[in-house]
């Protein structure tokens, strides 16, 4: 599946595909302490970008290495530093406590949930965004392996303290900070 995935979405990004800086971000980055900061699934590496302007030092992973090229392009053409990965994120390992920020958007794979956790730091936020079973009412062919179940992102990321959360019709949104569980604080 994943090889399939790959080639998917390098011809997408191929045919010019580009993905979006999101306005989710921009509303809730800056609760986050600047240090290092994961973006998953970052396609041409607009949220990566922007984040290592604020000053992030900022890793971001993405199974097509033809948007990983373009967004690498990008950034040396804006003037920052992003480590940009091509990996498969069902084989890559995230490290723990190392993250101050991790942003995902438009990307599920729950397998990750537990990983995304341990890889914040005590402070570290998590901003994720993704559709839910309501897409289907505008994308009937969409995968249902890849949508939300009401209320699921509050169920994957237990673990975390909610900041905001809001299901806006085909579009869930979760914004948690990780409390060091030992004290309940950050």
């Amino acid at each position: 599946m994943a090889v399939e995935d790959k080639e998917r979405w390098d011809q997408r990004y191929l045919r010019g595909w580009e993905t979006q800086l999101h306005k989710t971000l921009l509303e809730f980055y800056h609760l986050a302490k600047v240090g290092k900061a994961l973006e998953l699934a970052c396609g041409t590496g607009e949220n990566a970008i922007f984040l290592a302007k604020e000053g992030f030092d900022v890793d971001a992973i993405d199974i097509s290495c033809v948007a990983i090229e373009k967004a690498r392009r990008r950034a040396k053409d804006e003037g920052v530093n992003v480590n940009f990965m091509c990996a498969d994120l069902d084989d890559y390992a995230l490290p723990q406590n190392t993250y101050n920020l991790i942003i995902n958007f438009y990307y599920l794979n729950r397998k990750l949930s537990g990983q995304i956790v341990r890889a914040l730091k005590p402070g570290g936020i998590l901003i994720f965004e993704t559709y839910n079973e309501r897409h289907k009412v505008l994308r009937k062919d969409f995968n249902p392996l890849y949508l939300l179940k009401e209320g699921e992102l509050l169920i994957l990321f237990k673990e975390l303290e909610v900041i905001y959360y809001a299901e806006n019709f085909n579009i869930s949104t979760f914004i948690g900070i990780f409390l060091n569980s030992n004290t309940g604080s950050v």
